[in-house]
């Protein structure tokens, strides 16, 4: 019985392992480039490297890695049935697609989509002004509409 058990740890969690392994090394890996990639282009951008937008690659980091540490636990509750660990390698392999696409943006790009970003949180902000011009010019259009009915049917 211990040869049986020793033969199942040695092959079967030791192939686990060093799966789970690999799988976070590749996260960890597509964080760093993406990182790095995102200073390039703030550069480029002239934008400010602040503290705030270091501390979202840390953001970033922990929202890859609950999920991943949950599905390797998952993983290896199911290793008895599952010859290796599927649930964190396909977490891993959508996280490193994800920063995949991040990386291959273009700078120009993410600038547009932060100016749209800009421009609907004025609007967002001001929707009560909107709101108010746009109905004084349905009044005033509507009132224009009236009075010239009213010298229309005069004459």
């Amino acid at each position: 019985m211990n040869d049986i058990i020793e033969t199942f740890i040695h092959d079967h969690l030791f192939l686990h392992l060093v799966l789970i392994a690999v799988s976070m090394t590749a996260i960890i890996i597509a964080i760093g480039i993406d990182f790095i990639s995102g200073i390039q282009k703030a550069k480029q951008r002239g934008e400010l490297r602040t503290s705030k937008k270091y501390k979202m690659t840390a953001t970033k980091a922990k929202k890859y890695f609950n999920p991943f540490l949950t599905l390797v636990m998952i993983d290896l509750i199911c290793c008895i049935v599952i010859p290796f660990p599927v649930f964190a390698m396909l977490w891993a392999v959508y996280c490193v697609f994800c920063e995949f696409k991040s990386v291959r943006e273009k700078s120009w790009e993410k600038a547009e989509l932060r100016k749209a970003e800009k421009t609907m949180s004025i609007i967002i902000e001001n929707k009560d002004d909107i709101a108010r011009l746009a109905a004084q010019i349905l009044f005033e259009t509507q009132k224009e509409k009236e009075d010239k009915n009213d010298t229309g049917t005069t004459e």
